[in-house]
């Protein structure tokens, strides 16, 4: 009596494995149609697949004009497609649009650098011309933004050469036109005689007049006797 009472417990027990093997079976071969989650957040995402058994998983980050940031741009396998209970759905996530990144001009002349910007839409609030010992005039030295960062109102700092030296103008009066040439020499000035003369003639007259502030590289006329 003992033994078909364990027999039939033991045939109860391998029915009801084989019913829920059965069950796992069908369960695991059943499809269900993929939703469309293109704009859903993720949290949104994940509660509509669980609703139909699938899972989700985020795969990584892109740009998108429209979906904004943090909303899904693609996914896969797409919307409407058949896909096992159980399965992944595996999607991308929006950055938002892409924004425009702030081009190198330093180096570059002030035209090529316009020209540089304007193709890509983008133009020179300010310009600041300062003086440089190491850049040559004309020459981008500085800009804001920075390279590589998102664009925004660009301002252009350009090299005006090196600083120009000011100094009084020496009395060239009564000195001859060897001892000008050589003293407009040493101090970067461009002597100009209005009148010739043997080399040993003495200045009459000049102009800037002695005193008078100039600059390095700037003419001096002088009148011989």
């Amino acid at each position: 009596m003992l033994k078909k009472i364990l027999y039939f417990f033991l045939l109860l027990f391998l029915g009801a494995a084989s019913g829920f093997v059965t069950y796992k079976v069908i369960l695991i071969n059943k499809k269900v149609a993929v939703p469309e989650l293109k704009g859903q957040t993720p949290e949104a995402a994940r509660g509509m697949l669980r609703d139909l058994g699938l899972r989700l998983q985020v795969t990584g980050k892109g740009f998108d004009p429209i979906i904004a940031p943090g909303g899904i741009i693609s996914q896969e396998p797409e919307a409407g497609r058949q896909s096992r209970i159980d399965s992944t759905v595996r999607v991308i996530i929006s950055e938002g649009p892409e924004t425009a990144r702030m081009p190198s001009v330093l180096g570059q002349k002030i035209p090529d650098a316009l020209e540089l910007l304007n193709k890509d839409g983008l133009g020179v609030t300010k310009t600041i011309h300062v003086q440089s010992d190491t850049a040559p005039a004309g020459a981008i030295i500085a800009q804001d933004p920075e390279p590589g960062e998102k664009t925004g109102p660009v301002t252009i700092v350009a090299s005006d050469g090196p600083p120009h030296v000011s100094y009084y103008c020496p009395d060239f009066r009564l000195m001859s036109v060897e001892e000008v040439r050589t003293l407009c020499q040493a101090l970067g000035l461009e002597p100009v005689f209005g009148n010739s003369g043997p080399p040993a003639s003495l200045v009459a007259s000049q102009k800037p007049e002695a005193g008078s502030e100039i600059t390095e590289g700037q003419k001096v006329f002088l009148e011989l006797k």
